[in-house]
């Protein structure tokens, strides 16, 4: 066999020997840029995914009320704004229905946070613009607490309302004069009749249906307590209202708290109105169980923006993701 039979041979054999550096070079760059190049796409994928979840769990924790439960018990701003200069509105207002069958309720809250001067504008920490919600509910509401331990830094301004509605359909509502407890240990630099002004006063009776204004409004250079209690209790039921309680304590405050409580009896439907009328309740109730948002005025065009806020900051970020995974894979080609 000649050398020039063995040269071919050996030539072929030679590539596949692995002390070979430059052999061994060319089977190992493309690995490690395999490697490097999966992991820093593994790296995008992740960043991009949390582009688009950041957003969505913003929108999903956000509530569109700080304190706000609208429920048997419905709640309004409590503990809420305890910075300087801050100012609350709570209003709500329920309409009960109570029959031989049981009873259902309208309620409806509005509620703002924001300047002391403005409360409207949802400005300063914490703050949110005014927004209605209204719900329907399967069960009458028999209690309201709202606008407590609230706005207690300097020069705060508070501002609360419950209008409570109960229609009785034949049911006697036993009515009485709501009884009332406020105004107690209030208003420490101000003078009734002035600066205070509460009405019925003064009022203590124990566990009332209405208790409201109790260890509110301290701490120097009162500009007003206003604080109204009006209306009926029903012994068919009873509803009882705690608001603006151990609230706008800073100085300066002005603290105006309002409650009303109506019980009106309807005529009792016949056999037949009856049945037509709880087919259409059932109906009504089933469909509203999950609570229906209405905005009016200025809770229109600010309620909608935090989810589309939301949004916009969803879509920038997802587009900043999904651009750094195409400049990535460009890098790597090159």
């Amino acid at each position: 066999m000649t050398n020039d039979q063995i040269g071919p041979t050996a030539a072929t054999r030679e590539p596949t020997r692995t002390g070979d550096p430059a052999i061994a070079g060319t089977h190992a760059q493309p690995s490690i840029g395999g490697a490097k190049g999966r992991s820093l796409t593994y790296l995008f994928r992740g960043l991009l995914v949390l582009a688009l979840l950041v957003p969505v769990s913003l929108i999903t924790i956000s509530p569109a009320f700080a304190g706000t439960t609208i429920a048997a018990t419905t709640t309004c701003g409590n503990a809420l704004g305890d910075l300087g200069g801050r100012g609350l509105i709570c209003e709500v207002t329920i309409v009960n229905s109570i029959t031989t069958a049981g009873g259902t309720s309208t309620v409806t809250v509005r509620e703002c946070l924001g300047s002391a001067g403005s409360p409207t504008d949802g400005s300063g920490g914490g703050g949110f613009p005014c927004s209605t919600v209204t719900s329907v509910l399967t069960q009458p509401v028999t209690a309201v607490t709202q606008c407590n331990d609230s706005i207690n830094g300097g020069g705060g301004t508070l501002r609360c309302s419950v209008k409570v509605t109960n229609n009785f359909v034949g049911v006697s509502p036993g009515s009485t004069a709501a009884s009332v407890n406020q105004c107690v240990g209030s208003g420490a630099s101000g003078i009734v009749g002035q600066t205070i002004k509460c009405d019925p006063f003064p009022a203590t009776t124990t566990s009332a249906a209405i208790t409201q204004c109790n260890g509110s409004a301290n701490g120097g250079t009162l500009v007003g307590l206003t604080c109204t209690a009006t209306g009926t209790m029903a012994s068919a039921l009873p509803v009882t209202i705690l608001q603006c309680q151990g609230s706008a304590n800073g100085g300066g405050a002005l603290v105006i708290c309002s409650a009303n409580v109506v019980n009106a009896v309807g005529p009792v439907a016949s056999s037949s109105a009856s049945s037509s009328a709880s087919s259409s309740a059932s109906s009504s109730a089933s469909s509203s169980r999950t609570p229906s948002t209405t905005s009016t005025g200025r809770g229109s065009s600010n309620g909608g923006s935090t989810p589309i806020l939301a949004l916009l900051i969803c879509l920038v970020l997802g587009g900043l993701g999904v651009a750094l995974i195409e400049s990535q894979r460009r890098r790597l080609r090159s």
